[in-house]
């Protein structure tokens, strides 16, 4: 369960840095770029280190 709740957070992030990146909500780029980055490595670290999402 604590691998999908990260997975989840990851996934957020993600959209959320990628609608900021595209404009289409009210983000500064460097803030979206964050989100989005660190939202990838969420998700990237739970497939590769915790063994997927559930």
């Amino acid at each position: 369960m604590r691998n999908l709740a990260i997975y989840a957070v990851g996934v957020g992030l993600a959209v959320a840095g990628a609608l900021g990146l595209a404009e289409a909500i009210d983000l500064s780029i460097a803030v979206a770029a964050i989100c989005f980055v660190v939202g990838l490595a969420f998700v990237v670290s739970v497939h590769e280190y915790l063994g997927g999402p559930i």
